[in-house]
């Protein structure tokens, strides 16, 4: 093989790896631009879930109330209100 061959044949394996190169920057910048929507999903779902925790805890409150009510009722016996607390 003659230095000119040589040094075609060099250029051209040269030439592929730049483009391979080139094809791995394209395939590294898709993967960066579908990270920033992934990162971006995930922040919504954080605020999402931040809003579902809150209000878990409100309906919690709410139930603990009528948990109450409905203990102190039955504790009473169906007396009414109104004869609470008085003797027989």
């Amino acid at each position: 093989m003659t230095p000119e061959e040589r040094l075609d044949r060099l250029e051209r394996i040269v030439e592929k790896q730049n483009e391979g190169s080139k094809d791995l920057i394209r395939v590294g910048r898709i993967v960066t631009d579908a990270q920033i929507v992934t990162n971006s999903q995930i922040n919504e779902l954080q605020r999402a879930i931040a809003r579902l925790t809150e209000a878990q805890k409100e309906t919690d409150d709410r139930l603990n109330v009528l948990i109450d009510i409905a203990d102190r009722i039955i504790r009473r016996n169906g007396t009414p209100p109104a004869e609470e607390g008085t003797t027989k």
